[in-house]
């Protein structure tokens, strides 16, 4: 049987308990408005188990060296520090115009959950480390048991290089009970991926005897009508390469984590936003030119918002992205890839990226 590992990163803090006080303590912690300026260090500690502040030079501060370092998320060039924007502390250092800035872990890496707006219409996303918005999504009332274990594992998978995983998501980046990779099938708990240690893993030919399988979610096949197509058309593409047609161009089925399909498809130089079914949606488009800005946020949220029961009032582009610059009865105000409103009473001449975080 083909060895699997199944491995989620899990961190822990290990606390010496002696002379410490307990993290429950009634002393509390101290928090990033404590510090002074110039100050604050996630990973510095109170009692061995609390945020506490050290001291660091600021954006654009010289002389920096290692005996003078440069504060959580920015980093030392030429004695001077700047952003460094492989870290989500450099987030900390974002200009006042910024009003959302994500939530980041002691190591510098976002938080896998970013929540934005109200428990009504408020929403929750699943992030990659390097914060880039990978699936998984739900409403911020609903998302107390939202984890994006799934979507996170999934999307480091995909960037260490692999291109066939096959484990399936639920729609809030969670995992799904049964799971099938790499040559074998087993259940899991599916806040945080576990394999369910009763409950042995079997081979792909077993997999509907396992006792998570449910013939209504899975019916008779593990892999989704858009994953076949996408695993179809790999294989098509590597015969061409076998036979050295390596000039031939070939349009990725795009399929998102729980073996839908994905946000667009292309076909002769557009590209159209389409639904989970693959049905495109009426009216948006692009050239394949910008399919890289391309994220048919709007046109999919409007679908979203309707199957909750809710209008979606914003405007979106030809593109099926958000407008960037929303109108509300003249009052003119900015919003993110997302959404969500980021800057308010603004004219047609100022430009909304300046409040959103490159």
């Amino acid at each position: 049987m083909v060895n699997l590992i199944l491995a989620l990163a899990i961190t822990t803090l290990a606390v010496n308990a002696q002379n410490n006080v307990p993290c429950s303590s009634t002393l509390g912690c101290i928090g990033k408005v404590d510090c002074p300026k110039g100050h604050w260090h996630p990973r510095a500690s109170l009692n061995g188990c609390c945020p506490g502040c050290v001291q660091g030079l600021g954006l654009h501060e010289p002389e920096c060296n290692e005996l003078s370092p440069c504060l959580p998320g920015l980093t030392c060039t030429n004695e001077s520090c700047g952003l460094d924007s492989a870290n989500c502390l450099a987030t900390e250092h974002a200009p006042p115009e910024i009003s959302w800035t994500p939530s980041c872990d002691s190591s510098g890496h976002f938080q896998p959950v970013q929540c934005r707006g109200d428990l009504l219409s408020g929403r929750c996303f699943c992030y990659s480390s390097t914060g880039r918005r990978i699936f998984g999504s739900e409403w911020r009332g609903k998302a107390t048991d939202m984890t994006c274990a799934c979507s996170r594992l999934r999307s480091d998978l995909e960037a260490s290089g692999r291109q066939d995983v096959t484990l399936h998501c639920s729609s809030n980046g969670n995992f799904e009970p049964l799971q099938c990779d790499g040559g074998v099938c087993w259940c899991v708990e599916p806040k945080t991926g576990q394999p369910l240690p009763e409950v042995p893993a079997v081979l792909p030919s077993m997999w509907t005897k396992l006792p998570c399988y449910n013939s209504t979610l899975h019916g008779n096949r593990y892999l989704r009508q858009c994953e076949s197509a996408a695993i179809a058309q790999k294989l098509v593409q590597q015969r061409f390469t076998v036979h050295g047609h390596t000039e031939v161009v070939h349009t990725d089925v795009v399929c998102d984590y729980d073996g839908s399909y994905g946000p667009y498809e292309v076909e002769g130089g557009i590209a159209y936003c389409t639904w989970r079914d693959g049905q495109r949606i009426t009216q948006f488009q692009t050239s394949t030119l910008k399919l890289k800005q391309m994220t048919c946020n709007c046109a999919r949220d409007q679908k979203i918002f309707a199957e909750a029961g809710l209008e979606l009032k914003l405007l979106c582009d030809g593109s099926g992205n958000y407008a960037k610059l929303q109108d509300n009865n003249g009052e003119l105000f900015c919003v993110d890839r997302d959404g969500f409103v980021v800057a308010s009473n603004v004219t047609p001449e100022d430009d909304c990226s300046q409040y959103v975080l490159p």
